[in-house]
């Protein structure tokens, strides 16, 4: 409802201009991730050199941002995980690594990259106890450009989709203007969050309790008053199709919970959907609103989907805590019947519009859509003959869910569902994992291990290769590879780097990671072939 990406052997170093020292190949001590006959590590070319952390890629893969220096707060109170740091970037392809920003932290909100991986945004001087800093932008694709200051104390920002506009709030008054550098004009005060439509034609802004909680909107392009949409509002969400808002308003007949309210962004009335809706969603497409209804702070109410107007809806399941809408648009997902002290509840689907309603799953926790709506993947517990979180298969019409595999510890599709992926076989607490990979539609009866000892996963773009960390025994430090599903090549690029580790570059041809042992800590780059 209301979840950086992307070493270089020696010819591609001259294609893409990196230029940097290779690190010394480390010995001893492995995880057991690199196997007999694979090379292990040595890999990496030093992007940038120093203690870094926090290392972040834009959406396009061509630049990556880090912090150096980083230190956590003298303040008590504030998350384990804060630091404040150096902010510098640097590009894929390779360069001199550019500062632009002192006492940046890395919480959520403390950096943003526009879609478009123009421009970075950030926090500068960023004081942990009032939660704010110093806003200003630089340019990526600008390599003289030096940052712009825009604003003092600010607590929330928001670049547009199309990346043109920035609204951000400065001592409770939310502004709004054009990227870079401006001018931005007031909009309203006592403002929390805001919302662009996917559009960017429309700014819907929720106000602080204080202001009632209010929830307004405003057209970008006109220097007219806010419209009001309602009070005391909870979730608010825009339809994909742009089309739409529905948010959450404090009921007035069921104490302790929410109404669900609906408007037209051409007309922006409010309407009234339903009562005592704690959760709800658009589809995809915009063309279906899926609800909760009729709930009390003690009971879980009754899922009802209808038409993305918010017209009268029906009923598809009882008691339901979590749903999810297919890719497609075609189907839904949802746990019913659901036990909150269990954390889990029945697997159930229904094909739209009329479809029935199947049950498919027991003791659900979780699931998962497919890319293409044609498959749903979920965990279920089952108690003999012994206890085990199995992972399930069901294909979208089918009597029933398959099981593919005992004793699951994440899993996932494929882009395209070729595959349905998970890890296995688990030892050291989960820490070190068999890759396992089922082909669809299922042409095997068992699944393929891609890889053993893994930790963690990532696939590239095009899902031809992935990304997989081991996690190692005599340090808290991680081995990096990748492995070909194709060709069933693999490769360990380094060793003792810190994780998350991403793949970056056009095409997801290279590997980024932090290195902070050794005698040549930084940021490394190593490309993405086994």
């Amino acid at each position: 409802m209301m979840q950086l990406r992307r070493l270089v052997v020696v010819g591609a170093l001259v294609a893409l201009g990196v230029v940097g020292c290779k690190r010394e190949e480390s010995k001893g001590g492995g995880a057991g991730g690199s196997g007999k006959g694979a090379l292990v590590g040595g890999m990496g070319t030093l992007l940038a050199a120093g203690q870094a952390a926090d290392l972040r890629v834009t959406p396009d893969g061509q630049f990556v941002t880090y912090l150096l220096e980083a230190k956590k707060p003298r303040l008590d109170g504030v998350p384990p995980q804060m630091v404040l740091g150096e902010l510098y970037f640097v590009p894929v392809a390779g360069g001199a690594p550019r500062k632009v920003g002192e006492g940046v932290t890395n919480v959520p909100g403390g950096q943003l990259i526009s879609k478009d991986s123009r421009y970075l945004l950030f926090l500068n001087g960023y004081n942990p106890a009032s939660q704010s800093g110093a806003l200003q932008v630089v340019s990526l694709t600008e390599p003289s450009a030096d940052p712009v200051r825009l604003g003092e104390a600010v607590t929330y920002m928001l670049p547009s989709p199309d990346g043109k506009l920035l609204a951000f709030v400065e001592g409770g008054v939310l502004k709004l203007g054009a990227l870079p550098a401006g001018p931005f004009r007031d909009v309203g005060g006592e403002v929390s969050t805001v919302q662009f439509t996917p559009d960017s034609k429309l700014l819907l802004f929720k106000r602080k309790l204080a202001a009632a909680g209010g929830l307004a909107a405003v057209a970008v392009d006109k220097p007219e008053a806010p419209r009001k949409l309602g009070d005391y509002v909870g979730d608010y969400e825009v339809a994909p199709d742009g089309q739409r808002v529905a948010w959450q308003a404090r009921s007035e007949a069921e104490r302790g919970m929410y109404d669900l309210f609906i408007a037209d962004l051409a007309d922006l009335k409010p309407r009234k959907v339903s009562t005592g809706t704690k959760s709800f969603d658009f589809s995809p497409d915009g063309k279906w609103l899926a609800r909760t209804e009729n709930g009390k702070p003690e009971v879980l109410g009754d899922l009802y989907v209808g038409p993305g107007d918010g017209s009268p809806g029906r009923k598809v399941g009882e008691r339901v805590e979590e749903f999810a809408f297919s890719p497609d648009s075609q189907a839904l997902g949802f746990l019913e019947k659901y036990d909150p002290s269990a954390r889990a509840g029945l697997m159930s689907v229904v094909q739209l519009p009329d479809g029935e309603t199947r049950r498919v799953g027991d003791r659900v926790p979780n699931f998962t859509w497919g890319a293409d709506g044609r498959y749903v993947a979920f965990l279920s517990r089952f108690l003999k003959p012994i206890y085990s979180v199995d992972l399930m298969l069901y294909p979208l019409g089918a009597e029933k869910a398959e099981k593919v595999h005992a004793g699951v510890f994440g899993y996932g599709f494929t882009p395209g569902n070729s595959e349905v992926i998970f890890r296995a076989n688990c030892i050291r607490e989960g820490r070190a994992c068999d890759f396992k990979a089922l082909p669809l539609p299922k042409a095997q009866p068992e699944p393929a291990t891609w890889v053993q000892g893994i930790f963690s996963y990532k696939l590239s773009g095009d899902g031809q290769r992935v990304l997989v960390t081991y996690a190692r025994m005599d340090s808290d430090t991680y081995d990096v590879g990748v492995y070909n599903p194709k060709t069933q090549a693999r490769k360990t690029l380094d060793q003792r780097v810190q994780i998350p580790a991403y793949f970056a570059g056009p095409g997801d041809s290279h590997v980024v990671y932090l290195v902070a042992q050794g005698a040549k800590p930084g940021v490394y780059i190593a490309p993405a072939n086994p």
